[in-house]
């Protein structure tokens, strides 16, 4: 039998998208494999992990470990208030210097040009920096300049990159997991740091709308009690996020079954 090419979106969400861990660890337990997958800024960098072929064992490990200390130690430019140099630092720890080419599974990369607002899909160079690009918030993080371009968080022009995945990577069935579902109405924004992540989440919100109607799956991951900033929640993300795709499991399934020709 031959299937669809099952392609994975994994959204932004800041510390939320820990979630996206507990719904690939739903996946591979039934046996659901990805052929594609694209991410935008937090979701990027899990995508990116995955894509690697980084266990989710692996994946729990290193999300327990995470503080916004070592990501956000302020470097002050006159693009941002910290240097992206300090993220992509950060990001290469994790993920070293792997270049798009050399992944297991092909990946896609969202940022947006700072200049005209559109959104660019990263998918060659360096996965460290693209997902640096896809992760820097606007005057919080300098910009990203790659190839000629000045890029900023993904999730200003595509935080939920279902797109991404038909019209880049050629996938032919999708699933959408979103990571900001039922979330909070109430956002501190008591310095720069917690209203540039809130801006880039409202405008987040409108576009993941508009390619959620795209998705031949969706897996809506409660957010709710978790602050986009809360990374001490990780475990309780990753448990939403195994029991929300586990409530999707059988229509996927059956849907790739119906996909599928001899």
């Amino acid at each position: 039998m031959k299937r669809p090419r099952v392609g994975l979106a994994l959204s932004g969400g800041a510390a939320r998208c820990i979630g996206h861990i507990g719904v690939l660890e739903a996946l591979e337990s039934e046996g659901i494999a990805i052929d594609l997958v694209a991410g935008t800024s937090g979701g990027a960098m899990v995508a990116a992990l995955y894509a690697m072929g980084v266990p989710v064992r692996q994946l729990k490990e290193m999300a327990f470990r995470l503080s916004w200390r070592g990501m956000v130690q302020p470097v002050f430019t006159k693009q941002g208030l910290i240097s992206s140099k300090n993220l992509l630092r950060f990001i290469t720890r994790r993920i070293g210097s792997v270049d798009f080419k050399d992944l297991k599974i092909p990946l896609a990369v969202v940022a947006s040009d700072l200049k005209s607002g559109e959104k660019v899909v990263i998918r060659d160079g360096s996965v460290a920096q693209a997902v640096t690009a896809s992760c820097s918030l606007p005057v919080i993080f300098s910009p990203v300049v790659i190839q000629g371009k000045v890029l900023v968080d993904g999730g200003m022009s595509s935080n939920l990159p279902v797109l991404t995945l038909i019209e880049n990577l050629g996938a032919t069935w999708t699933i959408a997991v979103d990571v900001n579902d039922k979330e909070l109405a109430r956002t501190k924004l008591n310095n720069l740091f917690q209203i540039g992540i809130h801006t880039v989440s409202l405008i987040g919100r409108k576009n993941s709308a508009v390619e959620k109607k795209y998705a031949d799956a969706t897996i809506n991951v409660d957010a709710s009690g978790i602050s986009l900033l809360d990374l001490k929640k990780g475990h309780l993300m990753i448990r939403r996020g195994f029991a929300a795709a586990e409530k999707q499991i059988p229509y996927i399934k059956k849907s790739l079954s119906d996909r599928s020709v001899p």
